[in-house]
């Protein structure tokens, strides 16, 4: 990763920006209520499936090192939605919750086979790398699936896996992108098992800033068990390290909550702050 910096981009454009002062505050938003009852006792539900908000603050930044972000804000490189390739979590695993443990497709979180018929539960096989206790198995027709883009910043793989049973020809696939519309060829990614601590065995490189990112979807025709999905984010000749299962860090793409907060502190000595709030927004949008 280049020194204190980040991948800001859509699908039409990425640009290295500053990292943010003090990390990235998100939070996991989802329904819920709470209510008392008369005799004394209370329940309490909410929803499995959530969405993410981030505060993203630089205090103490040049002019020229915010400027981008507010060229994004004002769609000069595209309409959204936005992204960044997060240093704090791409080591780990950048997929949305809702993605990486699908199991929440079961209650209410998004179909990953872009219909209205969830999928069956399945009880995840005994294993000791801490999976989801759920599975679901979905029945794959035809092509109109749920698509998650990850970006890939120039001098950095992507590294994909999924964990679950193979089906009767239901698959999870893996499609390089080459710039806003333009899909490299599809690869269906071999099934590892939850007992296997090889957590990706799939790469897809940004060959020089020629693939710009990478759509993870469901593919083939027939039924797939899903357990995890993993996408780790690491410098070019990295080796993943293998381990158990790590749930979902970030997000489907974000859409800016207003514009940002743009505060000049020295025009003497170039010195503003800036504040940009966003509210992840694409899954619930495809």
């Amino acid at each position: 990763m280049v020194d204190r910096m980040m991948w800001f981009a859509t699908r039409e454009k990425g640009l290295w920006v500053k990292c943010p002062s003090v990390g990235m505050p998100s939070n996991s938003v989802g329904w819920g209520a709470e209510e008392d009852y008369l005799n004394g006792g209370a329940y309490s539900v909410s929803s499995t499936a959530s969405h993410k908000e981030f505060s993203l603050t630089w205090n103490t930044a040049t002019r020229d090192e915010v400027r981008p972000i507010m060229d994004f804000r004002s769609r000069l490189y595209g309409d959204g939605p936005f992204f960044w390739s997060d240093p704090f979590t791409n080591k780990y695993n950048v997929l949305p919750q809702w993605l990486a443990s699908p199991f929440q497709g079961l209650d209410d979180g998004i179909i990953l086979t872009g219909s209205t018929t969830r999928g069956a539960q399945v009880q995840t096989p005994a294993n000791t790398l801490d999976y989801p206790t759920r599975s679901i198995r979905y029945t794959v027709s035809g092509s109109a699936n749920t698509k998650v883009w990850v970006p890939i910043p120039p001098g950095h793989t992507a590294w994909v896996g999924v964990h679950g049973l193979t089906g009767t020809g239901g698959t999870v696939v893996a499609t390089p992108t080459t710039g806003p519309t333009t899909t490299g060829t599809p690869t269906t990614l071999t099934m590892l098992a939850v007992t296997d601590p090889v957590r990706v065995n799939h790469s897809v490189d940004s060959n020089s800033g020629t693939n710009t990112g990478v759509l993870i979807s469901l593919g083939g025709s027939g039924t797939v068990t899903l357990s995890g999905l993993m996408v780790e984010i690491l410098p070019t000749g990295d080796t993943p390290a293998t381990g158990g299962f790590i749930s979902g860090q970030g997000h489907s793409g974000c859409s800016f909550k207003g514009w940002p907060a743009y505060t000049p502190y020295s025009d003497a000595q170039d010195i503003v702050g800036l504040v940009a709030e966003f509210v992840e927004t694409e899954g619930w949008a495809i």
